[in-house]
């Protein structure tokens, strides 16, 4: 006899090499099936031991006729007395290719119907003889379900999550991950396990267990062609098989969601393999050195979004994915499954292999990639000799340049600081900013006055960013140019375009997302840099709260950090977004790192959830709908007081303001223990211009 084995769309050429590995002769492989040939005991093996296949089928009839008149003729061209056995019911399920019109409902009732009293119908496959058919436009199709329900349904997942796996598309990815040889790696790593279903799959097949060890219903049960002494004896080898044991193997599954941990747990011990499978509530960014052995497979289905800011944040998720497998696993292999290509690029990984296929309405993609090796970060220094000659009126700038860089040469190179500012209107016919971001420079002029003629300013301009080229011995192109003017109200975070063009720097062990061209802001204050480092060192284990976050750049630091929990509020949908993608690169999630959409002030009255490190960048003014507006020196005093009363006792305020004037408020120096951190906080490329900010650490009184 012929069968026929369906899979996922897509999945054929792989359920062929298991099919041929189970032995069974292949002659013909679609796209979404593939016919064995065989005897009934064939047939059996299919259904009981394939990881990939979905269903096996009986081909019974192919008729060439229209739609119209199919449903009938296909129920009397058997004698189904001769097919049902066990005075089974029929389970019938009917449906329409490509391009026929009407209710495939409809036409199974017709089936049905056509049949007669002469057997009962089940609307439930499991203890029925199943029957598939399909209505083309020219010809129908009649087939025996020797599978019954789904052959994924493999009996030990009860929940799946947000978002399960299919086993049968888990098996494949593990099949495409070769993981079916004996040559297997010993070690396979999910950072994103979810319910567990990939780890799961991969214990069971390293173990040589039937897919279907665990079930106890299948249409051939009920098919009077196969005898019951057969598919009993197949069905006991089978089930003798969950006795096999795992070989040793490093199994770990990592999620970020305790509950899918705890579902994953569950669904591992109805499979009998909980005891070789290490699961853990852990992010992807808190992976470490010590969670990879020396060769292995990263086998994942990493979140790719449906929304379009899900779909950016996924991007720089698998930024983020790539660049740590390329650093802590550089020798394994990453199989992933994903939906969108290009997000899919942006892992930075070497393409080796890719499966294109049908995942209910989503087109998906396998790829097996291998990590490539990162290059060293350039960052622009200044050079010992210029790179050419400049205008004699460019000279005092480049000269200023010259000595900033050699200043801060050694201490660049000691702390390891890719972001800095080299220049910060040190000469009063130079009023601009120079900041550089690895090998980006970001020229900012400080708009000169009215009185100025706009041609001698736009000339002064020109010298300013010759004079940064010849320093630098950078490109034109790497260098940006930014006019900044006092802002008032909403023009403070005035967007220039809608490129979104963002670029990732290091700071200390967090990847920050800056951008050099869509706003007057890039999204990284330099001069915080002190205090973010030492959020990062004080944050393990702690709960963290960032008010006025802007883009997050202190909640990443803590989460890289250690925090258990970070809460991030800011007012701007943007700028929240900005933050999700922040944490995605490096690797966490908001499950774990709430993004709080509201005014800080009103945000403060409504929670009740306590911290152990808050910081807080509030602006010097800020105007809102529905309030009156935010006046920091007016205001910081009540900021600071609702703040202290979610501060856990041994906590630690950090408030930071940037308001050249500002003055702390008296009775926050009586009711609590304030240390001003302002000098420590001055990093050396500010050194310059010590007013750029002020910080304090506000602590509870301790009681006596």
């Amino acid at each position: 006899m012929e069968f026929v084995a369906t899979s996922m769309p897509g999945l054929a050429p792989l359920l062929a090499e298991e099919l041929s590995h189970l032995g069974m002769p292949v002659t013909e492989t679609g796209k979404a099936h593939v016919v064995f040939s065989g005897g009934s005991a064939d047939a059996l093996t299919v259904c009981l031991w394939s990881r990939l296949a979905e269903r096996v089928l009986l081909p019974l009839a192919t008729l060439q006729l229209t739609p119209d008149i199919a449903p009938e003729k296909l129920a009397a061209s058997q004698d189904w007395r001769a097919l049902v056995g066990n005075d089974a019911p029929l389970h019938v399920h009917v449906e329409h290719g490509l391009g026929v019109r009407g209710d495939n409902r409809i036409s199974a009732k017709r089936f049905i119907q056509a049949l007669g009293d002469a057997f009962p119908i089940s609307r439930d496959p499991r203890g029925s003889c199943c029957v598939r058919a399909r209505l083309d436009q020219n010809e129908a199709h009649l087939w025996l379900d020797l599978a019954g329900e789904p052959l994924h349904r493999r009996g030990y997942r009860l929940a799946g999550g947000r978002a399960p796996l299919r086993e049968t598309l888990a098996a494949a990815m593990l099949w495409a991950a070769g993981w079916a040889s004996k040559d297997r790696p010993a070690a396979l790593l999910d950072p994103f396990c979810g319910s567990g279903t990939l780890l799961i799959e991969a214990a069971l097949m390293a173990a040589g267990r039937a897919a279907g060890a665990n079930r106890r219903h299948y249409g051939f049960q009920h098919w009077r062609g196969c005898r019951r002494q057969l598919w009993e004896a197949a069905m006991a080898e089978a089930s003798n098989s969950a006795e096999r044991p795992v070989p040793t193997l490093s199994l770990k599954g990592f999620d970020a969601d305790l509950k899918a941990i705890q579902l994953a747990q569950q669904n591992a011990e109805r499979a009998g393999v909980r005891a070789v499978i290490h699961f853990e509530r852990r992010e992807l960014g808190a992976l470490r050195q010590r969670d990879f052995a020396e060769q292995g497979i990263l086998l994942t289905n990493p979140p790719w979004g449906e929304r379009l800011d899900e779909q950016e944040q996924a991007g720089w998720l698998h930024l983020g994915l790539g660049r740590i497998v390329s650093v802590l696993a550089p020798q394994w292999t990453a199989i992933l499954l994903g939906a969108d290509a290009q997000v899919m690029d942006r892992t930075g990984m070497t393409l080796d292999t890719q499966w294109r296929l049908k995942n209910g309405p989503f087109n998906n993609f396998i790829r097996r990639y291998l990590p490539r090796s990162l290059a060293a970060p350039v960052v622009v220094r200044v050079a010992d000799e210029s790179a050419f000659e400049v205008p004699e009126d460019a000279k005092p700038l480049l000269n200023r340049l010259r000595k900033n860089g050699k200043h801060l040469r050694r201490w660049l190179e000691r702390e390891d600081i890719q972001c800095y500012r080299l220049y910060d209107r040190d000469l009063p016919e130079f009023n601009v900013a120079v900041d550089i971001y690895g090998d980006q420079v970001l020229v900012q002029e400080f708009k000169a006055p009215k009185t100025v003629d706009p041609e001698k300013a736009k000339a002064r301009r020109d010298l300013a960013v010759t004079a940064v080229r010849a320093a630098l011995g950078v490109h034109r192109e790497q260098v940006h140019l930014r006019t900044r003017e006092r802002q008032r109200g909403k023009q403070q975070y005035q967007k220039l375009d809608g490129q979104g063009h963002y670029r990732p720097v290091r700071e200390g062990q967090a990847q920050l997302l800056i951008n050099l061209q869509d706003y007057l802001d890039t999204g990284l204050f330099l001069d915080h840099r002190p205090v973010r480092l030492r959020i990062a060192e004080e944050a393990g284990g702690k709960r963290f709260l960032n008010l006025f976050a802007y883009t997050g750049s202190a909640t990443v630091h803590a989460a890289v950090g250690g925090a258990k929990r970070t809460v991030t509020v800011d007012a701007s949908k943007k700028y929240l977004e900005w933050t999700a993608s922040n944490l995605a690169l490096n690797g966490f999630s908001t499950d774990q790192h709430a993004l709080e959409r509201s005014d800080t002030m009103r945000w403060l009255d409504e929670c009740r959830e306590q911290f152990d490190i808050v910081f807080c960048d509030p602006p010097t003014f800020s105007n809102n709908k529905s309030r009156s507006d935010f006046v920091v020196e007016e205001h910081h005093g009540d900021l600071i007081r609702k703040i202290m009363k979610r501060l856990e006792r041994g906590g630690v305020l950090y408030f930071s303001c940037n308001y050249r004037r500002f003055q702390l408020d008296e009775s926050i120096r009586k009711w609590y223990d304030v240390e001003d951190l302002t000098r420590w906080s001055i990093p050396e490329d500010f050194r310059r211009n010590e007013k750029i900010h002020v910080l304090y650490a506000i602590r509870h009184v301790e009681a006596p």
